[in-house]
């Protein structure tokens, strides 16, 4: 375990309600390429808050990473109604261009 991921569990065990820590680790595993922990931290950030985009398009490419194509699907199309509610272009290319990985229209 890196001592990034390691001094992120510290900081949630001290404060578990912390968002922003929560999506940092979630970030961390992907980074280290512990997808399905990723996806974990990510669902939980969700969960908290269901309108935060950038979680739902991380969490639909550590979904690709681990081959849940259904899931990752179903998060890039919340990634895309997201990004366009909240008016980030970039973001919803991005989801766009992952759901033709995918094998999807959008």
């Amino acid at each position: 375990m890196s001592s990034k991921i390691s001094g992120l569990l510290e900081k949630l065990e001290k404060n578990p309600a912390q968002v922003f820590h929560r999506y940092s680790l979630a970030q961390a595993y992907f980074d280290a390429e512990d997808f399905q922990s990723a996806c974990s931290e990510f669902e939980k950030c969700l969960s908290t808050k269901p309108d935060w985009m950038m979680a739902a398009l991380s969490i639909a490419k550590a979904y690709m990473e681990i081959g849940e194509i259904d899931r990752a699907i179903e998060k890039l199309k919340l990634t895309i109604d997201l990004a366009k509610e909240q008016g980030h272009d970039d973001p919803a290319m991005e989801a766009t261009e992952l759901l033709k990985e995918c094998g999807q229209a959008s």
